[in-house]
């Protein structure tokens, strides 16, 4: 049985991981060698103080709180654009981080498009971001049994930024 303590420790590992990732995004494996992570940092890739989280750990943080609601992909969505907007769940109330494909899909989502229709589609579109917001839907999806249903929601709020096929199943059968 899964306990809320179990879940917010989850949370804050994940925050935690990412606030210490940060700083180093897009280093080189090399460069990690002779300068490995061993404490929070800061200024670096992203020039933000040392502990700031990214785009990752806030759209977590609104699919988390989207859920504890209840399943409605409008409103993961209108809190992601909200993250997006007003730095909603923002480390320090601004969007400083954005991949491409998910500012594409939230540009889609401003202008209409459904969430489950905005990610994009293309072998291009095939990447790990919804991947990085997995965590609370692990939690969410233990409620069932049913691997259709599980598939489905997965699909379903993965495809609000990443709709590629690829992106889904590989996270359904993990």
């Amino acid at each position: 049985m899964v306990s809320y303590k179990n879940i917010l420790e989850g949370l804050l590992g994940l925050c935690v991981g990412d606030a210490l990732g940060v700083p180093v995004e897009f280093s080189t494996r090399d460069k990690l060698r002779l300068c490995p992570v061993v404490d929070m940092k800061g200024f670096g890739t992203h020039n933000q103080p040392p502990g700031t989280w990214s785009d990752d750990s806030a759209l977590v943080f609104c699919l988390t709180e989207s859920l504890c609601e209840g399943y409605n992909l409008q409103d993961i969505a209108d809190r992601f654009v909200r993250w997006y907007e007003e730095g909603y769940w923002a480390a320090h109330e601004e969007a400083f981080d954005i991949g491409n494909s998910t500012l594409k899909a939230i540009d889609r989502i401003k202008q209409g498009v459904r969430p489950e229709c905005a990610g994009g589609k293309t072998e291009r579109d095939n990447g790990n971001g919804s991947l990085m917001r997995i965590l609370p839907l692990a939690f969410y999806l233990l409620r069932t049994d049913d691997i259709t249903e599980r598939f489905n929601i997965i699909r379903d709020v993965s495809s609000i930024t990443h709709a590629h096929l690829r992106v889904s199943v590989k996270y359904a059968i993990t």
